[in-house]
């Protein structure tokens, strides 16, 4: 289950973060098979009548180690065009938001009363063993931002046939997955069309969607860093929500600041509620409506 975390500084998060982080490493069996670079390995875990949720594995060279994710597959009589990529918290696994919100259930009664379009939800395995080794100077471009916008995005697109179009993908995130969601969106604007952010937080640092694009500071081996835009595009539709009682709560108040002072358009949502998975499920319908309803009940394709 979450937990409340009154950050109040970066330094802090990430030595919070770092401590604990050997704790939710674990493996299951699965994740210990062997696999090469190349190899995907797709298995059914389970089906109903309206959706079908596969675990794919794969070899991340960004890495260097076997990943994987859920992807949760509506049945439809039409080829899938959309994805949205859902990202778990720090001391969660990808199979947790299956477990507490219930994602499978909740995304198939919105699709049997119409509400959201078909498209394949994917929940990524985002565990690390130390957030500030993947945020430190040393490390300028963190290597979830590949892993999730490249190579879990490319496997998705390749194994389901989604296009390659920015309108085709969301991405969005509770806790540490709205962070990363976020720093995702600033990297690759041009192939997120939506982001969403769900008690989370933000480097003070970050730059939005700026006029001009800047390569300062430190870089990596390929030449990117903090303010690297790799796919450039306009700021996506942002929807931002943080319970009243989240110790998040400024983090994301400031957030919301920082957009309206920017003229950022973005839905800002807090109802009662703290790092909670109770409150996580009361925000995961508004949260699919944004990224995927329909004409009459969500944001529309463009």
């Amino acid at each position: 289950m979450p937990r409340l975390v009154p950050w109040r500084s970066f330094p802090l998060a990430f030595a919070f973060l770092s401590l604990f982080g050997c704790r939710r490493l674990h493996k299951e069996a699965f994740e210990k098979a062997p696999l090469v670079r190349g190899q995907v390995e797709v298995v059914r875990v389970s089906e109903t009548g309206g959706l079908a949720i596969d675990r794919i594995r794969f070899w991340s060279d960004e890495m260097a180690a076997p990943r994987f994710f859920l992807a949760l597959v509506p049945k439809t009589s039409s080829p899938i065009v959309e994805a949205f990529i859902l990202n778990h918290g720090w001391w969660d696994r990808p199979e947790d938001l299956l477990k507490h919100l219930r994602v499978d259930e909740v995304y198939s009664g919105m699709r049997a009363r119409g509400e959201v379009r078909p498209a394949v939800i994917v929940i990524p395995d985002v565990r690390f063993s130390n957030f500030y080794r993947v945020n430190s100077r040393r490390f300028p471009f963190p290597n979830y931002l590949s892993l999730v916008a490249v190579e879990v995005a490319g496997v998705v697109s390749q194994h389901y046939g989604i296009p390659m179009e920015r309108e085709r993908w969301a991405i969005g995130g509770f806790s540490f997955g709205g962070y990363l969601s976020l720093d995702v969106g600033r990297h690759y604007p041009g192939r997120f069309a939506s982001v969403s952010v769900i008690s989370g937080f933000a480097d003070s640092s970050w730059t939005f969607w700026p006029a001009e694009l800047s390569n300062e500071g430190p870089l990596d081996a390929l030449g990117r860093g903090k303010y690297t835009v790799v796919a450039p595009g306009p700021p996506p539709h942002l929807f931002l929500a943080c319970g009243t009682t989240d110790g998040m709560l400024t983090q994301m108040t400031e957030l919301h600041q920082t957009l309206e002072r920017l003229g950022i358009p973005h839905d800002w949502s807090t109802a009662p509620g703290g790092h909670t998975w109770a409150y996580w499920s009361s925000v995961l319908q508004p949260m699919l409506r944004f990224h995927l309803g329909t004409p009459t009940e969500g944001r529309k394709m463009e």
